[in-house]
């Protein structure tokens, strides 16, 4: 009897780790080179999947070699603000991807594009999920979708039209004046 219950036991220990290995493979391999596979049979390209970092390490590198120059004096910023974004797009066109772990990160550089993304109302360009905690520190127009951030949209908008900003830039000026001469 107890030689059963053992046999049972170790039994179902080995199909438990199995089943977590197979888990763990499908979540860090499969899924991202399926992903892989599926944006460069729709023209993406960009970098291949690497496991665990993705592009992180790059990343890391360009801002650092780029942080450590003296900055030029033209207006072209993006290669000093972000040149992971800046290598990506010379690289490999305005469309792209890059990897963030296992997640593929589509970088859109296309002006018209990102405009139709922007104003998307209709729901097909969702926003990745959050992580709950930070879902409920920010309530930002940033974080909502849909009918909610639509309203919050609509009414932070007035705020934004050319001659309001104009009047508070004046005010500010007038602002700035008086605390200058104190």
């Amino acid at each position: 009897m107890e030689i059963f219950t053992l046999r049972k036991l170790s039994a179902s220990c080995v199909l438990l780790t199995l089943c977590i290995v197979l888990r763990v493979f499908y979540n860090i391999w499969w899924r991202p080179k399926s992903l892989e596979k599926l944006l460069k049979k729709q023209g993406i390209r960009g970098t291949s999947y690497k496991l665990f970092n993705g592009g992180m390490r790059e990343s890391q590198r360009l801002i650092k070699e780029a942080w450590s120059k003296p900055m030029s004096l033209n207006h072209q910023i993006a290669p000093r603000v972000n040149p992971f974004f800046h290598q990506m797009v010379q690289k490999y066109g305005k469309i792209s991807m890059s990897w963030i772990e296992t997640r593929p990160r589509l970088i859109i550089a296309d002006p018209e594009l990102m405009a139709q993304i922007l104003n998307d109302k209709n729901g097909q360009f969702q926003k990745p999920p959050l992580n709950p905690l930070v879902d409920l520190l920010t309530l930002g127009i940033n974080t909502l979708e849909g009918d909610k951030w639509a309203k919050r949209r609509r009414l932070i908008a007035p705020a934004f039209y050319h001659d309001k900003l104009q009047v508070n830039l004046i005010k500010s000026n007038q602002y700035i004046c008086i605390l200058v001469k104190m």
